[in-house]
This record gives C-alpha cells, sequence and structure tokens, in this order.
C-alpha cells in the first residue's frame, strides 16, 4: 500500500545568488512534489551485499511510477534525509529506491 509521502530533493544554487563563507555558490535544497510510496524492508542479502561496499542500506520504497524519480541524491521522508543508494525499476515500471545514511536536520523538514 503507498500510504507513505516522500519527496525526492537536491542541492542546488541558491536562488539569491549569494556566497558562503568560501566564495563558493551558497546552496539550498529543492525539493519534488510529494510522491506516495510503500514502505520496503532491507533484505538480508541486499544488506549483507551492501556491507561488503562499506555501505549501509537503512530504508527502502517502492514508487508507482519511475518517472516520478529524477536521478535526485535525495529522498525525505518524515523529516529524516537519507542519500539514494540504488534504485530498480521492476518490470511493471515501478522503481525500488535503497537508501542509507538518514539525517534529520533542518534543510529537510517539511511543513504540511
Amino acid at each position: 500500500m503507498r500510504d507513505e509521502m516522500i519527496y525526492f530533493a537536491d542541492m542546488v544554487p541558491d536562488t539569491s545568488g549569494g556566497r558562503d563563507a568560501y566564495g563558493d555558490p551558497a546552496m539550498e535544497l529543492k525539493l519534488s512534489d510529494v510522491v506516495f510510496a510503500e514502505l520496503k524492508s532491507i533484505g538480508q542479502s541486499e544488506f549483507y551485499q551492501a556491507q561488503t561496499a562499506g555501505r549501509k542500506p537503512e530504508i527502502k520504497f517502492k514508487v508507482t511510477d519511475y518517472l516520478d524519480y529524477q536521478g535526485q541524491k535525495y529522498l525525505i521522508h518524515e523529516g529524516v534525509r537519507y542519500t539514494v543508494l540504488r534504485t530498480y525499476r521492476t518490470a511493471s515500471n515501478e522503481l525500488e529506491i535503497t537508501c542509507y545514511g538518514g539525517v534529520r536536520d533542518a534543510d529537510s523538514t517539511i511543513s504540511d
């Protein structure tokens, strides 16, 4: 059942044209529209295969249409920002998205 709300996100240059302390363009988190997804569990073999590569998959989602995802680096669920580890497109054009490293911070807070 697709009852979890997620957002895809990427860091993009700040629209105000500001600069950070190092003189680089300031970055801001740009969110997609809400996407409804199904929360899945990380399989045991998938977990151990990722561990051998130094990664720790923490959460997985399935979205109905693979076109909802445009290659963004982050996924936000319940105010926690995850990094996308891998995606897998199924035969029925659904997309499974495996993520790791949940970070709760002010940039990933979604207000309804």
